[in-house]
């Protein structure tokens, strides 16, 4: 059995080699066609990822631009939502059909907070995220919001839209932060918790 353990370098990565660089131009692509190689090498920030990789939608363009002039340097909301979401990776072990980019997308977002884990740590079985298991009764408006953004990058159902994205009296601030972090997450895989850059330093 062959295990691939590749994994790009920013020397792989750099805009010179690719096809769509022009040396008197510089990038020619309308978005980064490499943009996850380039996310695994380490070498992308907050802000390009988040606005290569979200729809280009004009209602929703000012939110993402104050996302990401507030990014605070991580993903993570704080320490005990890295840890609750290590923990479940820890009891739920490794299988490799079912930990895809976005199961650990969904699995970011029912541990984003206490009450939230707890409404939803009966929906990890070994196959996936049976979100019907889920206790819905009396939950917060902002844990409804994440429980459907994982429901929807999951199953890949449309629970969560644009418009819905755009309107923060659906979708408050911290929600929104964490839907788009998802968002990443579902893209790129664990590697999105490699970008580092402070979106405050790249704020249009």
């Amino acid at each position: 059995m062959y295990i691939n353990t590749f994994k790009y370098q920013p020397s792989d990565v750099s805009c010179v080699l690719c096809t769509e660089y022009k040396k008197k131009q510089g990038c020619t692509a309308s978005r980064c066609p490499w943009l996850k190689e380039r996310i695994e090498a380490g070498v992308v920030g907050y802000r390009e990822a988040v606005f290569e990789t979200m729809p280009r939608d004009r209602a929703l363009h000012p939110r993402l631009c104050m996302l990401v002039k507030s990014h605070p340097g991580t993903l993570w909301s704080n320490i005990q939502h890295e840890n609750r979401m290590e923990n479940v990776k820890t009891i739920q072990g490794y299988r490799r059909r079912r930990d895809t980019a976005k199961y650990y997308a969904a699995m970011y977002l029912l541990t984003a907070n206490e009450d939230l884990y707890r409404r939803t740590a009966n929906c990890f079985c070994r196959h996936g995220i049976e979100f019907d298991y889920a206790v819905l009764r009396e939950i917060s408006l902002h844990n409804y919001a994440l429980y459907m953004a994982a429901r929807s990058l999951c199953k890949g159902s449309k629970d969560i839209t644009l418009a819905d994205l755009a309107d923060p009296e659906i979708i408050d601030t911290e929600a929104f932060r964490l839907i788009i972090n998802a968002v990443l997450i579902a893209r790129y895989g664990l590697d999105a918790f490699r970008l580092h850059e402070r979106g405050a330093e790249y704020a249009r």
